[in-house]
């Protein structure tokens, strides 16, 4: 297992509305962007001239109301006439830009690397990108569904829960011969671990759990709740509270040589591989493996020189709580087959055995596109180094497999290891 390039810092903000959130609320997406980039600096004991470059990414450019970010951002980082692009590859960009940044430390084009993602969703500039009104989810979706193949194969807007949701989890229960209602008794003990996990996160969008959120709206039995007018069927039988959250947000971290990591942290967190394969739409065959991910895991863990056994901690995409049956099995991390039992069990949550997203995922810490990824990989390296408080997952965990989908579609797959 050699490391190929290591993190030494990470930063995140608060998900949520720069509309309404306390901790964020009247950022313009500059300070939303430099506030996780000097978090991650400051984690790594660096300032801005102590980089060598700089790669931001994000998706929707039109709502944040910056196109070059580069240019618009690099005196704000305190990095001008460095080298820095834009990039990204949807909601797996700042999974991409790891292995972006690790090539190019591994090349010795550079020693030090900020990487950062800002996504700003919620509102849209007026005049300039400080000043901003409302964007109506509609409208979101639509422009996010510029995504995917417009001139023959999806050529009508916001089906994203039929595609990404229904189907997957109707042909998983098909595949396994479960009935609906312990399908619908999967889906919920995943949303309740999902809620449980943001509950406990303080940068998460949603800090409530569902059993909270049935007791405050006078519900005995969560369950319920869950089957209740609270709940509807997004996309049956995915319901509204198994599916995403669009939020604002920022992530960045620092990626070095694994020979200078040990200057910066006590403990270094070593990329030791990552793998992407694309697709587009319609994603699967069997709508249980979707084969970019098959590729993206099977080529990281070649590269990485892991097996699934080794795994300690996995995150996988989950704008639709589907995946949590169909990606934990595809990884390897759970028997085929098993993950809807691992889910009811409870085995998936933080003090589970197969811990999983522990962040709160696409619905509880929410999903800022191009930023989410990079939460989530913040969310990796401060569980290894045992930095979660009550969601810390105990023994810290040594390996680390960050999955993401990139809207359109594009599969990202990393593999950490605690030094």
């Amino acid at each position: 297992m050699e490391a190929k390039a290591s993190i030494v810092g990470v930063g995140c903000t608060h998900f949520g509305s720069v509309l309404e959130t306390p901790e964020i609320k009247g950022l313009s997406p500059y300070e939303l962007a430099v506030k996780a980039a000097f978090e991650a600096l400051d984690d790594a004991g660096l300032e801005p001239k102590d980089l060598d470059a700089f790669f931001i990414g994000s998706m929707q450019t039109h709502t944040s109301g910056l196109y070059s970010w580069y240019s618009q951002l690099c005196d704000w980082l305190g990095m001008e006439l460095k080298p820095g692009i834009h990039f990204e590859t949807a909601c797996s960009t700042t999974n991409t830009g790891l292995g972006l940044a690790t090539m190019a430390v591994k090349s010795g084009t550079f020693n030090r690397v900020l990487v950062l993602g800002c996504e700003v969703l919620s509102s849209e500039p007026l005049e300039h990108p400080g000043k901003r009104r409302p964007v109506d989810a509609l409208d979101l979706w639509f422009t996010t569904d510029f995504g995917v193949d417009q001139a023959y194969s999806y050529t009508h807007a916001y089906d994203i829960a039929t595609a990404y949701g229904a189907i997957p989890a109707l042909a998983y229960a098909k595949k396994y011969g479960l009935t609906i209602e312990k399908l619908e008794e999967a889906l919920f003990n995943i949303a309740s671990t999902v809620r449980l996990h943001s509950s406990m996160n303080p940068k998460a969008y949603i800090k409530k759990s569902l059993e909270d959120e049935a007791k405050e709206l006078g519900f005995r039995d969560v369950f319920e709740f869950w089957v209740s007018k609270y709940n509807p069927y997004l996309a049956w039988p995915i319901r509204v509270k198994n599916a995403l959250n669009p939020v604002d947000g920022a992530s960045a971290y620092i990626i070095t040589t694994p020979e200078e990591a040990k200057c910066f942290t006590d403990t270094p967190i070593d990329i030791l591989g990552f793998y992407w394969s694309v697709k587009n739409y319609p994603w699967y065959g069997d709508p249980t493996t979707w084969h970019s991910d098959k590729i993206a895991f099977q080529k990281a863990f070649q590269i990485s020189g892991i097996e699934p056994k080794d795994i300690d901690y996995l995150h996988v995409h989950d704008c639709m709580q589907t995946y949590w049956l169909l990606l934990s099995e595809l990884s390897g991390y759970v028997p085929k087959g098993q993950a809807w039992k691992a889910a009811i069990e409870g085995r998936f949550r933080y003090d589970g055995d197969r811990p999983m997203t522990t962040s709160g995922g696409r619905h509880g810490k929410g999903h800022a596109f191009g930023a989410s990824a990079g939460a989530e990989i913040y969310e990796a390296v401060k569980q290894m180094r045992g930095e979660v408080g009550r969601r810390q997952i105990v023994p810290e965990p040594e390996i680390a497999v960050i999955h993401n989908h990139g809207y359109g579609m594009h599969s990202a797959v990393t593999v950490l290891k605690r030094r």
